[in-house]
């Protein structure tokens, strides 16, 4: 690669309006998160708008009827909880450096969660959902396999409650892999499971960044332990997730390994923040991951314009949210419809504030704390983040993770941006070369 090469990555997505952001011939209006395509003409006109400030931006976009476009009201109003992330087991058996989990156990001692609060939970969210309504489980930990016993108990009583009432159930979990057994893959394939499995990159990387307990290797003990779920992968949902790190920013070959391995889908999350600081991306790691993330976007649009699979999934995920066109106010559902609740029945905004003040959202108890998943929700919105308001990706990316940005503040921010300029690139490469993608 050659010097200077990274930096100008970044340089075409530096906020020059609050109002519009321009890839190429593809328009971005930033408060409607609705893209227009150009005639060169006037992408050229509108590009040297862009240059002399807001004023300037707004009269090209008068000029082209785009001023009128209504933004929506920001939405801070809570939905009925849908959805909870059960944290099962506050343990793990590995020893992974960077885990935000502080080792699985979120900085307390191990625990595991009894049945009568897993069931506890589980009927609180039942009773709340009218009939004929939709709910989601998801499993999580630490490991949740150290609690097996605990998952099926808990899946087989939703599965009672939720029949009586006519409510559809989707069930998930997020896992190593190292304790799978050939009958858990039964039993999440029966299920209809969307599992989701962490690992980092090829053998030497995973081995190296996620270890046992005891220091040793865990790549080949998870790939011998996923060959079940893989035999029973048409009937449920299998994914990796990869932790990027300073440590593994070779996108492309990760994505290679995990698709040998038999995945087809890999997801890519960066880390901007550990308990122990260890594994964190720093600024200078940034650009070296958007060229990793935007070289492996180029293999995944080689392949799907000629008909070819391809796992990476984080620009199939982009273009299919450009796509539909809904202007984010949050970066996910954390609080809106989804909670977490903890080994001791403690209600929290997402799996990742489990013991953390700053998510604390009632218990089994008193009850979800409404007036705090307000306060917060309203706090967290994208419109009354300050540092958002000049960006024109804010609508895009919804303000970024709320348990990052309230521990790490948001050191991504040019990362992110210039992301989404390529996603906005690709959006457009797409819609001229193979539209009928996005009907599939």
């Amino acid at each position: 690669m050659a010097d200077g090469a990274i930096p100008d990555l970044i340089a075409p997505s530096r906020p020059r309006s609050a109002h519009a952001h321009l890839a190429g011939d593809l328009l971005l209006l930033a408060d409607q998160a609705a893209v227009f395509g150009l005639s060169p003409e006037d992408a050229l006109r509108m590009s040297r708008a862009l240059t002399k400030g807001d004023g300037a931006t707004q009269a090209e976009l008068a000029r082209l009827g785009l001023d009128g476009v209504p933004a929506p009201m920001p939405d801070t109003t809570l939905q009925p909880v849908r959805a909870l992330a059960l944290t099962v087991s506050q343990s793990c058996n590995m020893a992974c450096g960077y885990c935000y989990a502080a080792g699985g156990s979120f900085g307390g001692p191990d625990t595991r969660m009894t049945p009568e609060v897993a069931q506890r939970a589980i009927d609180q969210l039942i009773d709340s959902t009218p009939p004929g309504g939709a709910v989601k489980i998801a499993f999580m930990g630490g490991e949740p396999m150290l609690a097996r016993d605990l998952i099926m108990g808990s899946v087989r009583h939703t599965r009672e409650r939720a029949a009586a009432r006519a409510i559809s159930i989707g069930f998930s979990m997020t896992t190593n892999g190292t304790l799978l057994r050939p009958e858990d893959a039964a039993f999440l394939a029966e299920q209809r499971f969307a599992v989701t499995v962490s690992l980092d990159g090829d053998r030497e990387t995973n081995d190296r960044l996620r270890p046992m307990n005891g220091g040793q290797g865990s790549f080949d003990r998870i790939a011998k332990r996923l060959a079940p779920l893989f035999d029973l992968k048409d009937r449920l949902s299998l994914s990796a997730r990869v932790t990027a790190t300073p440590n593994n920013l070779d996108i492309p070959r990760t994505v290679a390994a995990l698709s040998e391995l038999g995945f087809s889908s890999v997801g890519v999350s960066p880390m901007l923040t550990s308990p122990t600081g260890k594994g964190a991306l720093r600024a200078d790691d940034l650009p070296l991951l958007l060229q990793a993330m935007i070289d492996a976007s180029e293999n995944w649009l080689a392949d799907t314009l000629a008909g070819r699979p391809n796992a990476f999934a984080n620009l199939a995920t982009a273009l299919q949210e450009i796509h539909r066109g809904k202007a984010r106010d949050h970066s996910c559902g954390a609080v809106r419809d989804y909670l977490a609740v903890d080994a001791q029945g403690a209600y929290s905004a997402c799996h990742r504030f489990v013991n953390d003040p700053l998510g604390e959202m009632g218990d089994l108890d008193s009850g979800i704390d409404h007036k705090a998943r307000d306060t917060f929700l309203r706090q967290r919105t994208v419109t009354a983040q300050e540092s958002c308001q000049t960006c024109w990706a804010r609508k895009l990316c919804g303000g970024g993770c709320h348990h990052e940005v309230l521990h790490a503040g948001r050191p991504a921010c040019d990362f992110v941006r210039g992301w989404l300029h390529f996603a906005l690139g690709a959006y457009a490469r797409m819609m001229a070369e193979k539209p009928d993608w996005f009907d599939a």
